[in-house]
């Protein structure tokens, strides 16, 4: 790592944990210099802005983030059911960490709100469309299912419930929202177990 990727890297923890505490908003180029006791000159000189900075740091978030669910969803160790509670926890545990900061982009930095839901729908798109296929390949995801679907509806949902104003809305938290919108999801397409009797309101056939 030269000094210079070092010096950003510096720079990116401390935006981080600065944003992750007090907010996006509330925390000025300024403050950050501070806290790493350097030049402000030295800190323009990495990042023209305060909204450059955060979305580079935006950015490692998620490529870290990125990192964790292939893990996961590589993870042959554990059964589709185990891993899939792994993914929807590490999602929604990085979600709970930086709610104030979601908050602060949605209502005062609506590009960078913009550029977290795009690296949001990527991340979900690169690491679940596998998982899915995968759940396929291994008997617990019915064999008809089209894993596209499964992701344009996941993504679709999450563009329009994982927000801080609407989880504001329902009175729900992460947490609490995201396993039971993925439940609403595969449960229609996972596998049913061998010999397990018919809906009691199966449709009926016409009658001869």
């Amino acid at each position: 790592m030269t000094e210079v990727d070092d010096a950003r890297a510096r720079i990116l923890e401390k935006a981080e944990q600065c944003f992750l505490a007090h907010g996006y908003s509330r925390v000025t180029m300024d403050d950050i210099a501070t806290e790493l006791r350097m030049s402000k000159k030295t800190l323009y000189r990495h990042f023209s802005s305060k909204e450059a900075l955060g979305e580079a740091a935006i950015e490692a978030i998620f490529a870290r983030i990125r990192e964790e669910l292939r893990a996961i969803l590589e993870d042959e160790r554990r059964d589709f059911g185990e891993r899939l509670e792994s993914f929807a926890r590490t999602l929604t545990g990085h979600y709970a960490r930086g709610a104030a900061v979601l908050r602060d982009l949605q209502r005062d930095a609506p590009a960078l709100w913009q550029k977290l839901l795009e690296l949001r729908r990527q991340s979900i798109q690169a690491r679940f469309g596998a998982f899915v296929a995968a759940g396929v390949k291994a008997g617990a995801l019915r064999s008809d299912v089209e894993p596209r679907l499964v992701i344009r509806m996941v993504l679709t949902l999450v563009d329009q419930l994982m927000r801080p104003d609407v989880l504001a809305e329902l009175e729900m938290t992460a947490e609490q929202l995201f396993p039971r919108m993925l439940g609403v999801v595969l449960d229609g397409i996972r596998t049913k177990p061998e010999g397990r009797p018919p809906p009691a309101n199966k449709p009926r056939g016409p009658r001869t």
